[in-house]
């Protein structure tokens, strides 16, 4: 049963974002353009780098570091994404970027593949166990002193003071935008208890999930609003 779960949710979330493709690649969220450079400023990456880019879209994280990079491998669940980040690729000439379409749960690398693992904004679609192996398998595809740095939503249940400031910040600014506010707290108040689209954790949730799987040099950061950045160390 529980594959057959898994199985309809990736259905589901390789449908919504073929769908929502166009309008994520226009999109201007200057929030979202500010975990970006964080997230590649603590990754530090340079130019014998390997990289995998977990959720990859339409680009957005991929492009600015391959400019950084040996090479990127972009992956993403949504065949439309990868049209759209193929095309980018070919009118910009870069050809140290691979994509593939495929759900991160499907992903198979050989250990040492790579000296960095990057996501961003797509890791809070899983859930709390996949979570859970993307950080362990993360660990067996990365070199020694290799870095894994993660972008996304990041806030729990409520149960730490930070996650009560988030989301006390985010109800208060859509209370302020009217009807059209007061019916996205209700759905997303919908789809926060029931765990439904998006799953997010708090960043002390996910330092604990990269103490489990054997990161060392571990910290995350606030960057804005929800978002902040998670990373951590292989050992040498």
């Amino acid at each position: 049963m529980s594959s057959v779960i898994e199985k309809l949710g990736l259905a589901v979330q390789r449908s919504v974002w073929t769908k929502r493709a166009e309008t994520w690649d226009h999109s201007e969220n200057p929030g979202l353009g500010r975990v970006i450079e964080a997230l590649i400023a603590k990754a530090n990456p340079t130019s014998e780098c390997e990289v995998l880019d977990l959720g990859c879209g339409s680009g957005q994280l991929a492009i600015p570091v391959s400019n950084k990079v040996k090479s990127v491998i972009g992956v993403d669940i949504s065949p439309r994404m990868i049209e759209l980040l193929n095309s980018k690729l070919t009118q910009n000439g870069l050809g140290n970027v691979k994509t593939m379409t495929a759900s991160i749960q499907e992903l198979e690398f050989a250990k040492g593949s790579f000296d960095l693992i990057l996501s961003n904004y797509a890791l809070h679609h899983l859930s709390d166990e996949q979570k859970r192996w993307v950080v362990s398998q993360g660990f067996h595809w990365l070199k020694p002193n290799g870095r894994m740095v993660f972008g996304d939503m990041m806030f729990g249940r409520g149960g730490r003071k930070q996650d009560r400031q988030i989301i006390a910040s985010k109800v208060s600014i859509l209370l302020r935008k009217g009807p059209g506010g007061w019916w996205r707290i209700a759905k997303n108040s919908a789809r926060y208890l029931a765990r439904v689209q998006e799953k997010p954790i708090s960043q002390h949730a996910w330092v604990r999930l990269f103490e489990q799987a054997g990161f060392q040099d571990i910290g995350s950061d606030s960057v804005v609003a929800e978002a902040g950045i998670v990373f951590g160390t292989k050992p040498g």
